[in-house]
């Protein structure tokens, strides 16, 4: 071969294999850190620096160019970041990503309205698709089958239009460290829903603190100096989102500082209505009791004090335990939230023997899912949050909604109930407390019920008695508490020829406690007896009432205090009390 022609063939060979000519995208573009006015766009190829987005408001108008950097991931490869700036709230803006001789499709993004905007929004929370080798595909349908499908089913219109943003609360992927599982377990499933909406992941124990969590995810740069990524706040509307990392031991120094301080300015903030805070682990697990951090618990109870002083209802989404829960506080306006599982094998009912049913939590649900939260602003704010279920392997599900709270940052509490009974003498017939029919001014249900019994009128600091019902407790797959109208309660724990008080509140399915009743006193004679009809006509004990144990003067006033049909009337019934059954009274009762 001639010398010459060699020499071109060579050339020729070596600008076919150029760096330029060999990209390929590995990792498809996908939004960060969305602002009104700026968005990330970061994606990963082969080699070569180049970063550079083009962008405009048409898909056939790309006018716009961006440049940004570029960091080795793995050996050549590059995750490339540049941010679009100048944009306008509110606005659909097409992007597409280059890579020396690499482009991308044309994807779509749209910024979040300004602040001062009403908009109603959804959001989407999903986490733990940390592969299951047995179920490898799970994350895949919950993204494709799942989300996308049942917000089209809705009506949503384009994906970057019907959802704001995605919380992802950690275990991304099986093993951290683990390079190729980032594409293959969670890039590849998700990018018809990343390229055009932002996520926002916060780290789970499966990422291992791995550099490559900080590489590939660009989170808002407002969390401790040294920390960028671990823990950060962004504001949608009138909603604060707060990630933090719990994988510590304790909410101390440098992330429990920038918490604080993120709270405080959204209690202050006149836009903000509510705080949704992303962790991984759990405060309180009834499928997996195992996976309770004590870091989770500070959380929640911070959101409580939160809630408390600035009256804005809150949300914890967490992860770690391989199922859904809905729980809330006790007395504040602060929810327990598991969205789990996306794709990492499922904690079942009967797999711990530790589990146990937790008084705070309302639905557990050993199933795979998602749960999608439709937030509201302006004069009423709102949000709707629903449990999309895909099933379990022994019982598919094609997007069930499985649980639906709704929450209004404003209302009015229940009206205070009455307690009617016990009151007087009360025997062991009737060791029933009973109140008034619920009442609601904005129409809500009846959602709990707290019951109280005390040796004094005065201090219920310290209940010798104490109950606590919902009107739902989904556990083991029953509802143990159907039935119950949480208007009685069976009394127990009562010392004989004793003077005791009693009262109860009232909370609606929106998280609002009424008042409490007025207390009631009555003494507790064990062995008396008297007619059925007595009961309703005892008459009242004056208050205060002598301490706890006085023997009863013999003039102590008779009397059941309690309605003769408050409840069914067992043989037997005298052994019921010793042996700790009070399920014959009306309703369900359940036993935690």
């Amino acid at each position: 071969m001639p010398r010459a022609l060699t020499c071109l063939l060579v050339a020729l060979l070596a600008l076919i294999t150029t760096p330029a000519d060999a990209q390929e995208i590995l990792v498809r573009p996908y939004v960060q850190d969305a602002t009104p006015s700026s968005a990330w766009i970061l994606w990963e190829t082969t080699e070569a620096d180049e970063s550079r987005v083009e962008w405009g408001t048409s898909e056939g108008a790309l006018d716009g160019t961006a440049t940004g950097t570029a960091i080795t991931s793995e050996g050549a490869h590059r995750i490339h970041e540049v941010q679009l700036t100048g944009l306008l709230p509110g606005t659909r803006y097409y992007y597409r990503a280059h890579t020396a001789a690499a482009a991308s499709e044309v994807y779509a993004l749209t910024t979040p309205p300004a602040r001062d905007v009403d908009v109603t929004f959804q959001m989407v929370a999903v986490s733990d698709m940390q592969i299951d080798r047995a179920n490898p595909t799970i994350y895949r349908e919950v993204v494709h089958d799942g989300i996308i499908d049942f917000l089209a089913s809705e009506g949503g219109g384009a994906l970057d239009e019907a959802l704001a943003f995605v919380l992802v609360p950690g275990d991304l992927v099986h093993w951290g460290p683990d390079y190729e599982s980032w594409r293959t377990e969670f890039f590849e499933p998700s990018a018809d829903l990343l390229s055009y909406v932002p996520s926002y992941p916060v780290l789970g124990n499966h990422e291992e603190n791995t550099d490559n969590y900080y590489r590939y995810f660009h989170l808002p740069e407002n969390g401790s100096v040294d920390d960028q990524d671990r823990w950060w706040a962004m504001d949608y509307a009138n909603v604060r989102v707060i990630g933090l990392d719990s994988n510590l031991f304790l909410l101390t120094g440098a992330q429990r500082r920038f918490f604080e301080s993120a709270l405080v300015e959204a209690c202050d903030d006149e836009a903000t209505d509510f705080v949704f805070v992303e962790v991984h682990h759990a405060h309180r697990s009834e499928l997996w009791p195992q996976g309770e951090t004590p870091l989770a618990t500070s959380v929640v109870e911070r959101m409580n004090l939160f809630s408390d002083e600035c009256g804005k209802p809150s949300v914890h989404f967490y992860g770690h335990t391989h199922g859904y829960s809905r729980g809330q506080s006790r007395d504040q306006s602060h929810l327990w939230i598991n969205v789990a599982s996306a794709g990492g094998n499922i904690d079942y009912w009967g797999e711990y023997p530790e589990q146990r049913d937790v008084d705070e939590v309302s639905v557990s649900q050993d199933e795979w899912g998602f749960v999608l939260v439709d937030v509201t602003g302006g004069a009423d704010p709102s949000f709707r949050l629903r449990r999309v279920s895909r099933g379990n392997e022994t019982l598919a599900r094609d997007n069930e909604v499985r649980d639906e709270i709704v929450i209004h940052r404003y209302g009015e509490s229940p009206a205070r109930p009455m307690g009617e009974m016990p009151r007087g003498r009360v025997t062991r017939e009737c060791d029933v407390a009973v109140a008034s029919a619920f009442e609601d001014p904005d129409g809500e249900e009846h959602g709990e019920t707290h019951w109280q019994v005390a040796a004094s009128c005065d201090d219920f600091e310290n209940p010798v008695f104490e109950s606590h019902r919902a009107y739902e407790n989904w556990y083991g797959g029953v509802d143990t508490q159907a039935g119950d109208d949480l208007t009685d309660e069976p009394l127990e724990a009562l010392a004989d020829e004793t003077y005791y008080c009693w009262r109860v509140r009232y909370r609606d399915r929106g998280l609002l406690w009424s008042e409490w009743s007025e207390p009631i006193a009555f003494l507790y004679d064990a062995a008396g007896s008297g007619p059925a009809d007595a009961c309703s006509d005892a008459t009242p004990l004056e208050a205060p009432l002598p301490d706890a144990g006085t023997t009863p003067p013999p003039d102590a006033p008779g009397g059941c205090g309690c309605r003769a049909t408050s409840r069914s009337e067992p043989s037997g019934v005298w052994l019921i009390p010793l042996l700790g059954v009070a399920g014959w009274a009306r309703g369900s009762r359940r036993r935690s």
